[in-house]
């Protein structure tokens, strides 16, 4: 499964690549998608995004930071098609952060950002529906990158 990236610039046309998703790895099934995205150079070709399943509690296996430069990459325009393919890097495995309250593992981490002192926060997004039990998590993971 690819997700892409397209970049956009006012007067070029779209172009993109593609990002590789993991493959959902929960007993329960569903999917795995990119829920965030920040750059982390002035350049704009380095980046972080936020990988996870939409799976919570114990049924959870992908909540993760993925890093991924697009320096030497070629973009492409969809007529050309055949976009390359970029290579990620595992950063951090949130698992661990989002059980060390001791508490449900919340399906979605739905934001992340970085401090110029490169402090590296998240938070979860708890939907505000009724089978949700309207936690959101905000914490500090420290400087990752």
């Amino acid at each position: 499964t690819h997700t892409h990236k397209h970049t956009h610039e006012p007067t070029l046309p779209r172009t993109f690549f593609y990002y590789p998703l993991d493959e959902p790895t929960s007993p329960n099934g569903g999917w795995t998608g990119l829920s965030e995205i920040i750059s982390l150079d002035d350049a704009g070709t380095m980046f972080a995004v936020v990988e996870r399943d939409n799976q919570a509690g114990p049924d959870a296996t992908i909540k993760k930071i993925y890093s991924f430069s697009i320096a030497d990459l070629m973009p492409k325009t969809e007529e050309q098609g055949d976009f390359e393919v970029i290579t990620k890097t595992e950063v951090r495995d949130l698992l661990p952060d989002l059980k060390s309250d001791n508490g449900a593992v919340l399906e979605k981490v739905e934001g992340m950002m970085m401090q110029k002192n490169g402090d590296v926060w998240i938070c979860t997004d708890n939907d505000g529906v009724d089978d949700s039990n309207g936690e959101t998590q905000f914490m500090n993971i420290g400087n990752i990158f």
